[in-house]
């Protein structure tokens, strides 16, 4: 009897597992299966592409490279109930606390996913984010643009952020994160979540800056750190590090020897002149 037990106690457990297994495998919903964010870095996005700002004034995406300073990009729509509320939040905590500044090192494009959208819904988004972000002149470099659905589409596309419209709930299944383009238009990084860490947000900028007037404490800091794919983020390079610290090493080494020998040098003179 208590082997019999045994048995049906088994096989029971058996069938559990198995319809967990099956459950796991099940594929996405369709709705979701292309959504996300693909990372294209290289790509060149379009800079031709024409919107309508928060004021309603026509532009297109050139008109924020021509300063030659890089740009981050996020998409979002604007009654969305709680996603790109908080991706805007946690770049604008991250943002907050950088040197930089909008307008005068970066630019930021905060672009709608919804067609329907115009410069109506578009201007509290950016007056909200204006102030949250409390850094004066940031007007300048803070722009919420809305556009036809192709425009919209094809910067998407080039970017490698996927999203789906859902039309019986009138919303968007989408991925969460920011782009980085260079000043020529060139994808460079791509930070993921809804929170973003002080020093990914400020190398991330630095990487996307191609290096265009940094400060050389800057420039150290992307020699010493790199970005991993694996953890998403920035991580200390071992090797870059290894070779600063080794240099540094051989600079106070060689200093060290050149005063010890200078030292004997008056010795051996000052020995000299008493004989």
């Amino acid at each position: 009897m208590r082997r019999f037990q045994f048995l049906l106690t088994f096989a029971a457990l058996v069938a559990t597992l198995g319809s967990i297994t099956i459950a796991v495998a099940d594929p996405l919903p369709l709705a979701l299966a292309d959504v996300g964010i693909e990372e294209h870095l290289g790509a060149s996005v379009d800079r031709s592409l024409s919107f309508v700002d928060e004021t309603g004034k026509k532009v297109t995406l050139n008109d924020y490279f021509a300063s030659g300073k890089p740009v981050l990009l996020n998409f979002a729509y604007f009654h969305c109930p709680m996603l790109c509320g908080l991706v805007q939040d946690g770049m604008v905590h991250a943002l907050k606390a950088q040197k930089w500044n909008p307008g005068q090192d970066y630019q930021i494009l905060t672009v709608s996913m919804d067609w329907k959208e115009g410069p109506a819904q578009a201007l509290p988004v950016k007056q909200h984010l204006l102030e949250e972000l409390g850094k004066p002149g940031a007007d300048s470099g803070l722009h919420v643009l809305t556009g036809e659905r192709k425009n919209v589409e094809a910067l998407a596309a080039a970017t490698g952020f996927k999203y789906t419209y859902l039309p019986d709930r009138n919303e968007f299944a989408h991925g969460a994160g920011l782009i980085f383009l260079s000043p020529e238009g060139k994808v460079s990084r791509y930070l993921y979540g809804t929170e973003f860490s002080l020093l990914d947000m400020r190398l991330a900028l630095l990487d996307a800056s191609e290096g265009r007037e940094i400060s050389f404490g800057d420039k150290l800091t992307l020699f010493c750190y790199r970005y991993d794919p694996n953890s998403k983020g920035y991580v200390l390079f071992a090797e870059n590090f290894m070779k600063a610290g080794g240099a540094l090493i051989f600079i106070l080494t060689a200093l060290l020897l050149g005063i010890l020998w200078r030292q004997e040098l008056r010795r051996n003179r000052a020995a000299a002149a008493h004989q």
